[in-house]
C-alpha cells in the first residue's frame, strides 16, 4: 500500500479566515410554475376533467407533496382534495365531476397489512380499486353514502370510497375511465373488462357489460357512451360507442395503427376530442359523430415535441399528451408527461385557433441540475431530461425559461432514462464535446453518458455509454447485454441502440457496491466502492462518433484510503491532484440512520496520485439523528465545499475548500418554504461562475422543482 502522511485538523481548531466573506444569498427556483410553499404544480398528471367554465380537476396516483387531486383555472391553482397520499389512500388514474360531487378513480392499500379494519382497508395481501367522492363545493370533504368505506380510523374520510375490485396487491390495474352526470356513473375497468353503471347519488350498481380493455369515456348529447378500447398487438385501438344497456353501436371509429389514444371527451358541437400519444403526439378531432364519424382536424403540431428542432419547447408541441378536455368557450386544456421514468407534466390551455391561454409546468421529479459553463453568461441549465435558459436579472422563480426536452423515445427507444430510475444531471466537457451525466437514485453503478446530437437547432441527446452493475432483468432492456457480471456499453457505431458487439464486460461477478461515481475535468471515471477502496478508468480518449472510452483493461483499483472503512462519496480535483472522499471511518463507523446518506466524515487528500499523499483535513459532517440532521451530498466548486442535508432538504453547510473552515449555512426562504427529502447521492450540485458567483442546485421532489441557491463570497462595497 502505498505511504502517505496524515495530517488531521479538528475544524475547531482551525483559525479563523481573515479573508471577510458576504453571507448574503438568495434562493429560487426551476421547473414548476409556484413556489411551493403553498402551491405547487403536480409532478405526473394522469388525466384532467374540464368543466364549462374552465376549472380544470386532475389526478394521478402519486405527488410526492400529497396534491394528487388539484383543482386549476385560468393558470393558477383552487385547491388540493387532500386525504390521498396516506393511511392506504392514494389517487388514481381517472377523474369526474356532476353538478354536486366530484369522482375521482382510487386505489386503497393496507401498507403491508398494517392497517386493519373491515370498513377501512381491504384485508392483507389484497387492495381495493373504486371511486371515492367528494363535494364539489369542497373536494376536501367526503360525500358519504350507504356502504362508503373508509373512516372509522386512521386520517381517512368517513364513508366517501366505493370499492369495485378486490385485487392481489401485486395486480398492476386501475380504474381507467370515469364519467359522471347528475343521475348516473360510468365506469371502465380494465381488470375484469367491464363497462359498469352506479347510481349517482346512492352510487349503487346498475348494470355493465363485457368489454375488452376499455379505457377512458365519454357520453354525448344523445345519452350514449363513447369508450376508447385500447389496442393490442394483434388489434389496433378503436373508439366505441355503446347504448347505456351495453348495446354496440355501429358509430365506431378505428384508429390507425400509429394512435395510442389516452383520453377522450366531446364539446359542445358534438365533436370528439382524442389526445394521441403515439408516433403523431396531437389531439385527434372527429366529427359527425352519430352517424358516420370522419377524422376532421387535429390540434397541435404533428410530431409534438419530436418535430422541426427536435426537442425545442414551443406552443402546441406537445409530448404524450394525457389528458384533454374542452370548455364551453371552445378553450382546449392538454396534459403532457414530459417525464420518462420519473414524474414531469405540463398543463395547457389554448383557445381554439391553437393561442396560449395560459401553462403551468410541474418538471421535476427526483432531479437535480448543472449548468454548461461554456454557454453565454452560463445561462443553460440541464437535468436529467430538460433544457433551461436562465435570466440571472429576472425575479425570483421567473429566471428560468424552459427551451428544450433532451429525450426522444421514438428515435431512441432504448434510451437508458426511459427504463431505469435516474437522478440529476451534470455537464461535462470532455475532449472539447459537451456530454450529459446522469446517475441514479440508488446504490448501483449505474452511469449514463449523452452525446449532444449536432444538428442545428436540436435539444436531443444520444445515448452514448451506460455503465452497470449486472445483468438486467426488465423486459428485454437493454438487447444483447452480457448474461451476467457487470458491463460498460459504448455507442460505437453511433446509432444510438444497444448493439451485440458494443458491450464490455468484466466477467460474471457484479461491481462492487457503490454510491460515488464523478468524471474529473480530464475525462477519467471514478468509482469510489463502499468496502473495497477505490476503482478508476483513465479516459482512452473519444471514438469515431465522439464517445467517450472506458475499458476493464486498463481500470486501476485503489485500495480503501486510510482512515475509511466505508467511501459513499468521491470528487477528485484533477487540475491541483486533490481528493475529497465522504464516508465512514473507524472512529465514526456506519450509522444505519438512513441508507444511503454520505456519512459522517469528509476528508481532503493532496498529492493524491503520488508518494507524498496526504490528509489536508478531515471534517465531521453535520450529524445528528435525534433532530434529523444527515448529510446527503458533497460537491466542491471554486473555493469552497458545500455539504446538504437528507432530511431537512434545502439546508447547505459551506466550507473553505483548503482550510476546511466552517464559512456559512444556508437554508430555504419562507417563499419556498420547507422542501422534501434530498433523495439522490448527488442532490446538491455547485458551480462557480466566471463572475465570482456560485449556483448551488438541490433537489426537491416534494413540490416538483429544483432549488437555485445564488451566492456572492466577495463583500461587496
Amino acid at each position: 500500500m502505498r505511504g502517505f502522511l496524515i495530517m488531521m485538523f479538528s475544524i475547531l481548531a482551525i483559525p479563523c479566515l481573515t479573508q471577510e466573506i458576504n453571507k448574503d444569498y438568495t434562493v429560487s427556483w426551476i421547473g414548476n410554475s409556484f413556489s411551493g410553499a403553498l402551491k405547487w404544480v403536480q409532478q405526473d398528471i394522469e388525466d384532467i376533467y374540464v368543466m364549462q367554465d374552465g376549472t380544470v380537476y386532475t389526478i394521478l396516483f402519486w405527488d410526492e407533496g400529497g396534491g394528487e387531486i388539484t383543482a386549476y383555472k385560468n393558470g393558477d391553482i383552487l385547491g388540493i382534495a387532500d386525504h390521498t397520499h396516506g393511511w392506504g389512500y392514494n389517487g388514481g388514474s381517472s377523474i369526474a365531476v356532476n353538478s354536486k360531487y366530484l369522482y375521482f378513480g382510487q386505489v386503497v392499500g393496507n401498507e403491508g397489512g398494517n392497517l386493519v379494519e373491515l370498513d377501512t382497508w381491504p384485508p392483507k395481501g389484497f387492495n381495493w380499486f373504486g371511486i371515492s367522492r367528494r363535494l364539489l363545493s369542497d373536494i376536501k370533504k367526503p360525500a358519504p353514502f350507504p356502504g362508503g368505506k373508509g373512516g372509522n380510523k386512521g386520517d381517512t374520510l368517513k364513508g366517501a370510497f366505493l370499492p369495485i375490485n378486490e385485487v392481489p396487491e401485486t395486480t398492476n390495474t386501475s380504474i381507467a375511465g370515469i364519467y359522471a352526470t347528475d343521475t348516473h356513473i360510468y365506469v371502465s375497468c380494465p381488470y375484469d373488462s367491464t363497462i359498469r353503471i352506479y347510481n349517482a347519488e346512492s352510487m349503487e350498481p346498475i348494470t355493465s357489460w363485457s368489454m375488452e380493455r376499455p379505457g377512458r369515456l365519454w357520453i354525448d348529447s344523445e345519452g350514449k357512451l363513447w369508450v376508447i378500447q385500447k389496442g393490442d398487438k394483434d388489434n389496433p385501438s378503436k373508439i366505441l360507442r355503446f347504448s347505456t344497456d351495453g348495446k354496440l353501436l355501429p358509430q365506431q371509429i378505428v384508429l390507425s395503427k400509429e394512435v395510442e389514444p389516452t383520453d377522450i371527451c366531446i364539446d359542445s358541437r358534438n365533436r370528439i376530442f382524442v389526445s394521441d400519444t403515439g408516433l403523431n403526439q396531437q389531439v385527434l378531432i372527429y366529427s359527425n359523430i352519430k352517424s358516420s364519424p370522419e377524422l376532421s382536424e387535429t390540434f397541435g403540431i404533428k410530431g409534438g415535441i419530436y418535430s422541426g428542432n427536435p426537442g425545442e419547447f414551443k406552443d402546441l408541441k406537445f409530448r404524450d399528451p394525457a389528458g384533454v378536455g374542452v370548455d364551453k368557450a371552445g378553450n382546449i386544456y392538454v396534459a403532457n408527461k414530459f417525464g420518462t421514468t420519473g414524474g414531469s407534466t405540463v398543463l395547457e390551455s389554448y383557445t381554439d385557433k391553437g393561442k396560449l391561454n395560459w401553462r403551468l409546468f410541474g418538471l421535476h421529479f427526483i432531479d437535480c441540475a448543472d449548468i454548461d459553463p461554456t454557454s453565454p453568461n452560463e445561462t443553460d441549465v440541464y437535468t436529467r431530461e430538460d433544457h433551461f435558459v436562465i435570466d440571472y436579472d429576472n425575479p425570483i422563480g421567473k429566471q428560468w425559461t424552459y427551451k428544450g426536452y433532451t429525450v426522444d423515445r421514438f428515435k431512441y427507444p432504448e434510451d437508458p432514462r426511459i427504463h431505469i430510475w435516474s437522478g440529476g444531471g451534470q455537464i461535462k466537457w470532455i475532449k472539447g464535446k459537451k456530454f450529459l451525466v446522469i446517475n441514479t437514485m440508488h446504490m448501483e453503478s449505474y452511469l449514463q453518458v449523452y452525446r449532444f446530437d449536432s444538428s442545428k437547432g436540436s435539444e436531443t441527446t444520444i445515448p452514448s455509454v451506460l455503465f452497470v452493475s449486472g445483468h438486467q432483468n426488465r423486459e428485454g432492456w437493454p438487447p444483447h447485454q452480457p448474461e451476467n457480471g457487470e458491463w460498460i456499453w459504448r455507442d460505437s457505431n453511433g446509432n444510438g441502440s444497444f448493439d451485440p458487439d458494443e458491450y464490455v464486460s468484466n466477467g460474471d461477478k457484479n461491481s462492487p457496491g457503490t454510491w460515488g461515481i464523478y468524471i474529473d475535468d480530464d475525462g477519467n471515471l471514478w468509482q469510489a466502492t463502499v468496502t473495497e477502496g477505490i476503482r478508476k478508468f483513465p479516459l482512452q480518449g473519444l471514438d469515431t462518433y465522439g464517445n467517450p472510452i472506458w475499458d476493464y483493461k486498463t481500470m486501476q483499483t485503489l485500495p480503501m484510503p486510510e482512515p475509511f472503512t466505508e467511501i459513499r462519496r468521491i470528487q477528485y480535483d484533477a487540475k491541483d491532484d486533490v481528493m475529497y472522499l465522504g464516508g465512514w471511518t473507524v472512529d465514526h463507523p456506519y450509522d444505519n440512520h438512513n441508507w444511503k446518506e454520505l456519512g459522517q466524515v469528509v476528508i481532503r487528500y493532496d498529492n493524491w496520485s503520488t508518494d507524498k499523499r496526504e490528509i489536508r483535513y478531515q471534517l465531521l459532517t453535520p450529524w445528528d439523528t435525534k433532530n434529523e440532521v444527515v448529510t446527503m451530498s458533497m460537491s466542491v466548486a471554486g473555493d469552497y465545499l458545500f455539504l446538504g442535508e437528507t432530511f431537512k432538504g434545502g439546508n447547505i453547510h459551506v466550507y473553505n475548500k483548503d482550510s476546511g473552515e466552517h464559512v456559512l449555512d444556508m437554508t430555504t426562504s419562507s417563499e419556498i418554504g420547507r422542501i422534501g427529502w434530498v433523495d439522490i447521492p448527488y442532490g446538491y450540485h455547485a458551480r462557480k461562475r466566471a463572475n465570482g458567483e456560485y449556483l448551488i442546485f438541490v433537489e426537491d421532489d416534494w413540490k416538483s422543482k429544483v432549488l437555485m441557491y445564488r451566492w456572492d463570497p466577495e463583500v461587496k462595497k
